[in-house]
């Protein structure tokens, strides 16, 4: 109890600071002159200078009245930036997160010339990191502010990666969870550093992709969408390469992915992160390649440590059969280290000149092997 006191007063301390610059320069500029007793004397509800009443009983001491003033001033408009800060702060101080990051929120759904999110941001930042702030700003997310999106992929780069998985994984059980482009910068985030498999729990927590195994393939029969994070299929990026999912040509079941490639350029593939334990692999699929070899494409499996490849298909020799559906394979073996994420990828070998290929994949199927 006593090192979770402590931790409190931390943080109380710590996001106080944060705004403290803010909360300066605001309130010196809503300073009341000396004639606003005056003015209470003409209005009593004159807001302006209910808030400078306020300021001036926080000088003398008085810091209960004051709060009562600024409560009122603040309940009767949100968009005065002055007395939302000073209740921000002062609710900071008495560790009530709930009514403080509703003094947050007013002051960033104001905030169209992206002043004050230099202090806020990092302040709601900070906050992700304690449990105790966490649910109040959580809460907040939820309401699905104008500014949420930008908030949460400033998270995803600078938040303290326990603290930011939480709130990503606590705002996807509510009414309004992440969407992929909130959550995917995260994920990335975490690829980034190596920890494939933490990146994968958050994602399938995120998604609530419950059905999802530890470790696989996912959407071996191209029937999902792209959502941006590597754990799903990717599209096909830049100069000749192009690449999309529908229903399978010739008659046969199911969906597949078409891809056409110019056989020259180098265009970036269809590609999927997987997870895999160390250990001997399999890896089936169907595909139909036009005109038949030289093969300009090929799928392998690439370590995301190291660059080792894990796998390659066999190249198909020069023979018609090519044009119709073909039943693959390729053997994987997951060394024991320097192979904790690996890429399953459709690569290419391009020529000197130009060759255009189209082909359609369908049925992939990983299975242990061990």
């Amino acid at each position: 109890m006593l090192g979770r006191a402590r931790s409190n007063r931390r943080l109380d301390v710590m996001l106080a600071g944060l705004v403290a610059a803010l909360a300066a320069l605001i309130i010196l500029a809503a300073v009341p002159g000396p004639n606003h007793d005056h003015a209470l004397a003409r209005d009593p509800l004159d807001l302006s200078s209910l808030r400078g009443l306020g300021l001036a009983l926080e000088r003398t001491g008085q810091s209960d009245q004051a709060e009562a003033v600024m409560t009122f001033v603040g309940a009767r408009t949100w968009r005065d930036g002055p007395t939302q800060v000073w209740l921000l702060r002062r609710r900071l101080d008495q560790g009530r997160y709930q009514d403080a990051f509703r003094s947050a929120d007013a002051l960033l759904r104001r905030d169209a010339e992206e002043t004050t999110r230099p202090v806020l941001f990092p302040l709601l930042v900070a906050a992700a990191a304690y449990d105790d702030a966490r649910p109040a700003l959580v809460a907040r997310l939820a309401a699905a502010p104008w500014w949420r999106g930008d908030f949460l992929r400033t998270l995803a780069v600078h938040g303290r990666v326990l603290g930011t998985a939480s709130v990503f994984t606590e705002l996807a059980n509510t009414a309004t969870p992440p969407t992929p482009a909130e959550y995917a910068p995260f994920v990335d985030r975490l690829v980034g550093e190596g920890d494939y498999a933490g990146a994968f729990a958050v994602w399938r927590r995120v998604v609530r992709a419950r059905g999802v195994p530890d470790q696989g393939l996912r959407d071996g029969d191209f029937t999902g969408r792209f959502d941006g994070a590597p754990f799903t299929w990717s599209v096909a990026a830049g100069a000749g390469g192009e690449s999309e999912t529908g229903p399978a040509p010739d008659g046969a079941p199911g969906w597949a992915l078409r891809v056409t490639y110019d056989g020259f350029s180098s265009p970036s593939l269809p590609t999927q992160l997987l997870v895999l334990s160390p250990g001997i692999y399999r890896v089936s699929w169907r595909q139909r390649i036009a005109p038949p070899s030289p093969e300009r494409l090929f799928w392998r499996i690439r370590c995301a440590d190291s660059g080792l490849t894990a796998a390659r298909a066999p190249v198909e020799g020069r023979t018609a059969t090519n044009t119709r559906w073909r039943d693959m394979a390729m053997a994987v073996v997951i060394p024991a280290s320097g192979c904790a994420g690996q890429w399953l990828e459709l690569a290419t070998a391009a020529g000197e000149r130009r060759r255009p290929v189209e082909a359609w994949f369908a049925g992939f199927r990983l299975r242990s092997a061990s």
